[in-house]
């Protein structure tokens, strides 16, 4: 589940309640703006800049990334302000294009960053496995949206030593079968700097790696292997998530989960509370310390798995994966400004709990959401309620009447848009009803169909 919210708040709520699986944008007062259950299962919903222009994009599949095994089969969609989809990209993979990321690069903006995972026979004899053992090979590639051509494809198996990994391979008792592959890497983020190169997070490696253009290598941060010397405290991170460059590749930003679950049964747990981070990293002196941390509250606690840290401005909104939580601070300070409960406040992740995967923040001046599908009308006890999924810029309705289906012009009141559903009294209206959606302008942004005012059934489109 995924969510969004679009400024903080000075009072903000105490939760949001979400009702069913699949992407969904909020308002930061806790109204519901858009949700599209038809898609299912997903992750990672975002608004990214795609040929010039915004677009929503967001992963949908079947699988999950909570068991660090087979991650999700899926696709990477592209969605205009209509919610229609306009692309669909996958990686060329056996196995589909997998949960963890879509990324498109900027300022080209022509390509998709992808993730996928396929288990592969390989030796496992120096960490304690099979000589013929398998492995889950973690693959990042580069794919041209228009065209579908991969035009950078890298793997885990040819490049990261078997020992780099934290996920121990005896204790999981994995790499036994196909079936049963050992997820010894488990890359979660991909991104990419100005000159070409790759930045990925390696969960189970504990590590972020830059990776040439040309597939080797450049410098490890974090892990047993790091390059980098530690200027100050606190600049560790383990089984982290979210992993992109900031400020001209000075800095990088991280959302440090502290813990981890491995095979669904084995909980591991380095630090005892989820931050978000923000490090200073110097490529040419090879040093790095903390620049700024970002604490959870009023919920506190480590987070099991996912989970996001995103840069706005004068604020940074950070998303706590498995555990449900959204938090606003204020860049500067690290202060707290908003903070969110998504639906039932429970970390469990195969038992109900509610996963977000990463929180964005957006705003109306940055998508506009214009539903191709006309507001919806309910009548209750002499009430009119409407709502209209996915309209972002809807200031008020107006409810008309009239004794005929083709005369429905009979002004009966104009009421403040009060939330996802929105309630009129229906005192003066005769037959016939349907309802208008102005803009704070004025400006007529839909029209409902007409509807019979007795019982709300449709009697004309």
């Amino acid at each position: 589940m995924h969510t969004r919210s679009l400024k903080p708040p000075t009072n903000p709520p105490p939760g949001l309640d979400v009702l069913q699986p699949g992407p969904t944008i909020y308002k930061s007062t806790g109204e519901l703006v858009w949700s599209d259950p038809s898609l299912g299962s997903c992750n990672d919903l975002n608004l990214q800049t795609f040929e010039g222009e915004q677009y929503l994009t967001v992963w949908v599949g079947t699988g999950g990334g909570a068991s660090g095994l087979q991650t999700g089969s899926g696709f990477a969609l592209i969605l205009n302000s209509k919610y229609e989809v306009i692309r669909n990209i996958s990686a060329v993979n056996p196995e589909g294009t997998d949960l963890h990321e879509f990324r498109i690069p900027q300022p080209a903006a022509r390509t998709a960053l992808l993730t996928a995972f396929n288990p592969v026979q390989l030796d496992l004899t120096s960490v304690g496995g099979l000589a013929k053992g398998w492995y889950l090979n973690s693959i990042i590639q580069e794919i041209d949206i228009d065209s579908g051509r991969v035009l950078f494809n890298w793997t885990s198996a040819d490049h990261i030593a078997l020992d780099e990994s934290f996920n121990n391979l005896t204790t999981s008792g994995s790499g036994t079968s196909e079936g049963n592959p050992w997820d010894a890497v488990h890359i979660n983020s991909i991104d990419k700097d100005h000159e070409g190169n790759y930045l990925i997070s390696s969960r189970h490696c504990k590590t972020i790696y830059k990776i040439d253009k040309n597939g080797t290598i450049i410098w490890r941060l974090g892990g047993s292997r790091s390059d980098f010397t530690a200027l100050s405290n606190d600049t560790e991170f383990n089984w982290q998530h979210h992993v992109r460059w900031r400020n001209d590749e000075t800095q990088i930003s991280v959302f440090d989960d502290g813990a981890a679950v491995l095979h669904q049964t084995s909980i591991v747990v380095d630090e005892p509370v989820a931050t978000g981070k923000l490090l200073n990293v110097d490529q040419e002196a090879m040093t790095v310390s903390l620049a700024k941390r970002y604490f959870p509250s009023p919920n506190t606690g480590f987070s099991l798995a996912e989970g996001s840290t995103e840069l706005y401005g004068d604020f940074v909104v950070v998303g706590y994966g498995s555990n449900p939580w959204i938090t606003v601070h204020d860049t500067a300070t690290q202060g707290v400004v908003f903070s969110a409960v998504i639906g039932p406040n429970n970390s469990t992740l195969w038992v109900g709990g509610i996963s977000n995967y990463r929180a964005f923040q957006t705003s109306t001046h940055a998508f506009t959401g214009h539903p191709t599908q006309p507001p919806s009308v309910a009548v209750v006890a002499g009430d009119v309620y409407v709502s209209w999924n996915g309209a972002t810029n809807v200031a008020s309705y107006t409810l008309f009447t009239g004794s005929s289906p083709e005369k429905v012009t009979t002004r009966v009141s104009n009421v403040r848009n009060s939330g996802f559903e929105t309630k009129i009294s229906a005192g003066g209206a005769s037959t016939f009803i349907l309802v208008e959606a102005l803009a704070a302008d004025g400006k007529i942004l839909g029209r409902s169909v007409v509807h019979r005012a007795s019982d709300g059934s449709i009697a004309s489109r």
